[in-house]
C-alpha cells in the first residue's frame, strides 16, 4: 500500500472513530438521564412514605410521628419543666376517620384488642329429655298397647255351700291402641360462602347455636306439645296426664308437692321427677323453720337439687306457678329417629349464583305417654 492509499484509510478510520464516540456519548448522556429520574421518583415515594411534604400524614421534610411529636414546642416546654402535659396538635391526615385511630402508611398503630370467640345469648340449662327414657326406633310410626280398664274380680272359688266344682271368678281387661308418630323439628339460616371458607370457628359456633336452638324447642315440645298439626303430643297435653290434688289451705309449696307424691303412690306408682320454673324453685328454697334456719340446706352447702330425694328439674319450659310431677321412668318413652344432624348446601334456591350456603340443623322423635296418670300437673 502506497503512502496516498494508507493516508485514505487512515482519514477513514479516524471518521468512523469519531461518530462511534459521538454515537456512545449520546446514549450515556440519556441513559444517565434517565437513572436521575428514575432516582428522583424514588426519593419522593419515600418521602411520601414517611410523611414529606404533600404526604397524607402532613408531616414535612421526611419526618415520621415521633420526629412530629418531639419536635413540638409544646413538648420541649413540658420536658423543660414547664408544667406535667401538654397538647400536640396532630395534622387531619394522621387520622383515620373511620377509626379514628393515629395511622401510618394506611395501618393502624394502635390496633384494637380482639377478644376470641363468640359471646352468646344463653339457652336453658337443664333440659326435659334428661328426666326420661330415651330409645331409637328406625319407623316413622311408634306403636304400642295401652290397658284401658282392669276389672279385677281375683277371689276364692267359692259358691255357697260348694268350693270346689264351681266356676272361678271372672276379671277383664280392654286394650287400645295408641299412635306417637315421628315429628321432624328443624331450622335453617342462610351464610356466606366466603364466611365458613374463612372461619372454621365461626361455622362451628352456627352449628352449634342451631343445635342448641332445637333442644330448647324439643323441650317445648315434650312437655307442652299439643298433638295437632305436626307437633308432638307432650305430657302437658289434653289426656296425658292428670290434674294433681287440690290445694290445700295452710299448705306450703313443700307441702303440696308431698301430697303429689303420695297421689301417685296411691297408683302404685313412686315419682322419680319433679319439673319446677326457677322462681317456684327459690321461693321453696327460701322456706325457713322457726329458728330462720332453710329447710332445704344451707346457703353454703352445694347440694342437687332434690325434694325429699326426689330429683328436680328446673327449667324455663314450664310455666311460672305451675308444677309437673312425675313417675317419668315408667309413664313415658322419647324416642329417637333421627338425632340432632347439621347439614350445609350450596346449592339451595339462588346459592350458587350469590356464593351463600344453607345452613340446616333437623332432628326426628317421638314420644309415648304410656300412663297418663303416672303425671300430675298442678298450680301453687
Amino acid at each position: 500500500m502506497n503512502p496516498a492509499e494508507q493516508r485514505d484509510v487512515r482519514e477513514l478510520m479516524e471518521t468512523v472513530l469519531k461518530g462511534l464516540n459521538t454515537e456512545f456519548k449520546g446514549y450515556t448522556e440519556r441513559t444517565s438521564e434517565k437513572m436521575s429520574e428514575l432516582t428522583d421518583r424514588l426519593v419522593a415515594i419515600e418521602q411520601r412514605r414517611m410523611g414529606g411534604d404533600g404526604a397524607p400524614l402532613g408531616t414535612s421534610k421526611g419526618e415520621t410521628l415521633s420526629d412530629f411529636v418531639l419536635s413540638s414546642s409544646n413538648f420541649k416546654a413540658m420536658l423543660d419543666g414547664n408544667g406535667k402535659s401538654c397538647k400536640i396538635s396532630l395534622p387531619a391526615g394522621m387520622l383515620s376517620a373511620s377509626k379514628a385511630a393515629i395511622v401510618t402508611d394506611g395501618q393502624v398503630l394502635s390496633p384494637a384488642m380482639r377478644i376470641p370467640g363468640y359471646v352468646s345469648n344463653p339457652l336453658r340449662a337443664q333440659r326435659v329429655r334428661d328426666l326420661l327414657p330415651v330409645g331409637r326406633t328406625s319407623s316413622n310410626l311408634v306403636e304400642f298397647t295401652r290397658e284401658n280398664v282392669f276389672t279385677n274380680n281375683a277371689g276364692p272359688q267359692y259358691a255357697s255351700p260348694a268350693t270346689e266344682n264351681v266356676t272361678m271368678p271372672e276379671s277383664g281387661i280392654t286394650f287400645t291402641l295408641e299412635e306417637a308418630p315421628v315429628r321432624t323439628l328443624a331450622h335453617w339460616l342462610p351464610v356466606s360462602k366466603n364466611v365458613l371458607a374463612d372461619s372454621q370457628q365461626m361455622a362451628g359456633y352456627l352449628n352449634s347455636r342451631l343445635v342448641q336452638g332445637l333442644k330448647v324447642k324439643e323441650d317445648l315440645q315434650i312437655l307442652s306439645g299439643d298433638g295437632t298439626g305436626a307437633n308432638l303430643k307432650g305430657i302437658l297435653a289434653a289426656g296425658q296426664h292428670v290434674a294433681a290434688p287440690s290445694y290445700v289451705s295452710g299448705d306450703t309449696r313443700l307441702d303440696t308437692i308431698l301430697r303429689v307424691f303420695a297421689a301417685l303412690a296411691e297408683d302404685e306408682m313412686l315419682a322419680d321427677g319433679v319439673l319446677l320454673h326457677p322462681q317456684d324453685w327459690t321461693a321453696m328454697q327460701l322456706t325457713k323453720d322457726d329458728n330462720g334456719q332453710y329447710l332445704l340446706g344451707s346457703p353454703g352447702s352445694a347440694t342437687t337439687p332434690n325434694i325429699w330425694g326426689v330429683p328436680v328439674a328446673v327449667s324455663t319450659a314450664i310455666a311460672q306457678d305451675t308444677f309437673c310431677v312425675g313417675s317419668f321412668a315408667s309413664g313415658c318413652q322419647l324416642w329417637d329417629r333421627q338425632e340432632s344432624s347439621v347439614q350445609i348446601s350450596y346449592e339451595d334456591g339462588s346459592n350458587f349464583v350469590k356464593g351463600m350456603a344453607t345452613i340446616l340443623a333437623e332432628e326426628r322423635l317421638a314420644l309415648t305417654v304410656y300412663r297418663p296418670k303416672a303425671f300430675r300437673k298442678g298450680t301453687f
